[in-house]
């Protein structure tokens, strides 16, 4: 079977300081927010309300999404510590995206006098959709870049600018699979986040996509820290997390019933 090959440029419209990528995650961020207003409407909160903490989770997921990248190439920003303020140059950590968003969406939403609970369930199908748009563009630039396959469904990367370009070898389709996996969870999301207990459909979907980003993480090219990547200990992190959340609602005894409103995309 011939490999499949794409030579599509990361770079849009022949400028360096834009990339399909980019442009992916801007579609996402705005359909985001839009599915957010929608779900978060019945909670209470005002369109200027949901439009203020959606752009308070945009700033906060930038900024967290720089510096888990810093993080985790800690020797190359030590010698050139100007070039963590080059955002159009790549360098950006998806976790450190979603928890710095989240944590400076629920700081926005806790000043519009929301439930920080429930305006993380309403967040969770908006949000995944938004990652999911994201990694289109990133599928079809190559970014980032996997390990070396010869399964039927690798791609050769052939543009030299592409993270994912091997000299026209074949690789695992890291982004694809994130692409699938975040689709996937949404789909979950949508079709039992009705059933789930207040305040745990945005901690059991976090979990399940970290679950998920951490078998991933395996055919990435990422450095890793005492035998994991950052994108697995996090991961390991939030399965925590959710498990605590998990048995803290048992206990507590408090089941959703129904939620207020119809939840944008949810089946009746």
């Amino acid at each position: 079977m011939e490999t499949m090959t794409i030579s599509l440029t990361p770079y849009a419209f022949g400028s360096p300081l834009i990339t399909w990528a980019g442009l992916a995650t801007l579609a996402g961020l705005l359909i985001g927010g839009a599915l957010f207003a929608r779900s978060a409407a019945p909670l209470g909160a005002s369109r200027r309300d949901a439009c203020a903490i959606t752009l308070a989770a945009s700033l906060g997921g930038i900024a967290g999404a720089r510096l888990l990248h810093i993080a985790d190439y800690p020797s190359f920003y030590a010698d050139a510590p100007f070039q963590a303020l080059y955002l159009w140059n790549g360098g950006l950590s998806l976790w450190g995206a979603v928890l710095g968003g989240l944590a400076a969406g629920l700081w926005r939403a806790g000043r519009a006098g929301l439930a920080p609970a429930e305006t993380a369930d309403a967040a969770a199908l908006p949000g995944l959709a938004g990652v999911a748009v994201g990694w289109t563009g990133s599928a079809a630039a190559g970014d980032p870049a996997g390990a070396a396959s010869s399964l039927p469904w690798a791609i050769a990367y052939a543009h030299p600018a592409s993270p994912a370009f091997a000299d026209g070898a074949a690789a695992h389709p890291v982004a694809a699979y994130e692409l699938l996996l975040t689709a996937a969870v949404a789909l979950g999301a949508w079709r039992w986040g009705r059933r789930a207990p207040r305040g745990m459909l945005a901690p059991l979907a976090l979990a399940a996509w970290g679950a998920g980003r951490f078998l991933i993480a395996f055919v990435r090219l990422d450095p890793a820290w005492l035998g994991l990547q950052q994108t697995q200990w996090i991961g390991l992190i939030a399965l925590t997390a959710a498990a605590f959340c998990a048995l803290r609602s048992r206990r507590s005894g408090n089941r959703r019933n129904s939620r207020p409103g119809r939840f944008p995309l949810s089946r009746e």
